[in-house]
């Protein structure tokens, strides 16, 4: 590897995906801006995926816990351990350009209310699909990739503020996280990152899209070694959107979306009950309504952000819009 620099630590969760390190670290070692660090958490894997990692990427810092924590904590954990003034994000199962990194420390290092640079993703292995351009968000909680499933056409070619982020590729300034970590560990997984986008923008700080950054994500391989993986995104994807509308959202939009929001859950947990059966589906229920107390009791202990910097960046959706949304997006929206 190159010279390292002094300002970017990189931060990389992995559970079993082995297969998957050798692509994306020789991508990273290829950058034209090398980081400070890479850092790779293992969720305690059984895959041999440490081993693997120290013979062949020595430059890897690893940092092992005992227990899988999630892509929440295990990013959480990363940044306790890293050093640099910006933490880059990539999930396991992408491959970067080599200007992947340059291009995001530009948009940071010239406008320091950035609080966060995301990437143009493209589907891994497709003719040129957008897997993200950043993210939005809506009135029922839901958030989704930004062009999700569109062919890129060089519609999304124009670096501009975006409403939130994705985490599987992005650029966040160390500053803006606070005392905070990256994450809200008890959300494990999915949601996570729009959680922290709320409180980004709840603080004052932008989210910036750069389309020269790009990054090719094999869109759900790094969870395909978990049980019936649908199942698995639909349970932690929907308890979590509870949490962040109980603890983010404004009284006045929950009361005029509430018909919307319930309806949305019933269908989700239908799906839930005709997939999983019915004791999985008691156990998402249960799962969602302890989540809901848990935002409701953070709001009133004061741990919600200013509503007024994040909710002009809001999508209004009806009903028509979200099941057209859902025809689009699949599974983004359930």
């Amino acid at each position: 590897m190159a010279a390292l620099a002094s300002t970017v630590s990189i931060i990389i969760v992995n559970y079993n995906g082995q297969r998957l390190l050798g692509e994306l670290f020789e991508s990273i070692a290829q950058q034209t801006h090398p980081p400070a660090e890479v850092i790779m958490v293992d969720n305690a894997s059984v895959d041999d995926s440490v081993e693997y990692v120290r013979e062949n990427f020595s430059w890897v810092k690893i940092v092992t816990s005992d227990e899988n924590t999630g892509f929440a904590g295990g990013n959480n954990l990363g940044l306790l351990h890293s050093s640099g003034d910006y933490i880059a994000l990539l999930n396991s199962d992408t491959v970067v350009d080599k200007r992947w990194l340059a291009e995001l420390l530009m948009a940071l290092d010239q406008d320091e209310s950035i609080g966060a640079a995301v990437s143009k993703i493209h589907i891994a292995a497709s003719k040129p699909t957008i897997d993200c351009a950043g993210a939005e968000f809506n009135n029922l909680g839901f958030a989704w990739g930004r062009g999700a499933n569109e062919p890129d056409t060089g519609q999304f070619d124009k670096a501009m503020p975006v409403p939130a982020l994705t985490a599987c590729a992005a650029l966040i300034r160390r500053s803006a996280l606070g005392n905070a970590p990256l994450f809200d560990s008890k959300l494990f997984m999915y949601y996570e990152e729009f959680d922290l986008a709320l409180r980004l923008r709840g603080s004052g700080y932008n989210i910036f899209y750069v389309p020269r950054s790009i990054v090719y994500h094999k869109r759900s391989e790094a969870v395909k070694t978990v049980n019936r993986p649908f199942l698995f995104h639909q349970f932690y994807s929907h308890r979590n959107r509870i949490k962040i509308l109980a603890k983010y959202y404004p009284l006045s939009v929950l009361v005029r979306n509430l018909p919307l929001i319930l309806l949305s859950l019933i269908y989700c947990d239908w799906v839930l009950l005709r997939k999983g059966g019915p004791v999985f589906f008691l156990r998402a229920v249960t799962a969602q309504i302890r989540y809901a107390a848990q935002g409701i009791g953070e709001r009133l202990h004061g741990r919600s952000v200013d509503s007024r910097q994040w909710l002009p960046w809001m999508t209004t959706h009806g009903l028509r819009d979200i099941l057209a949304l859902k025809t689009k997006l699949g599974t983004y929206v359930q």
